[in-house]
C-alpha cells in the first residue's frame, strides 16, 4: 500500500501538498497551491488523482479540501 501521494496532489513548484480549494468549487474550476500559488489543476482533475491513487480505500481521506491520513 502505497503511504505517500504524489502525482497532480504534490506541487510541481514547491513540492507540498497544500490545495486552495473554493467553498463553492465545481469540477472545472481552478485549484491552486496554497503556499506558493501555482495552478495545480481542474478540481475534478485533482479528485480523479487521489481516487487513481488509493483514494478513499487508501491511507489517506480527502476532506473539505484537507488530506489526512488513516490510520
Amino acid at each position: 500500500m502505497q503511504e505517500y501521494l504524489d502525482h497532480k496532489l504534490e506541487c510541481p513548484y514547491c513540492g507540498t501538498i497544500r490545495l486552495r480549494i473554493p467553498a463553492d468549487a465545481t469540477e472545472s474550476t481552478e485549484i491552486r497551491c496554497d503556499d506558493c500559488g501555482k495552478p495545480l489543476g481542474t478540481w475534478g482533475e485533482l479528485q480523479d488523482d487521489f481516487v487513481k491513487q488509493g483514494g478513499h480505500d487508501g491511507v489517506f481521506r480527502l476532506s473539505r479540501g484537507r488530506i489526512k491520513r488513516i490510520e
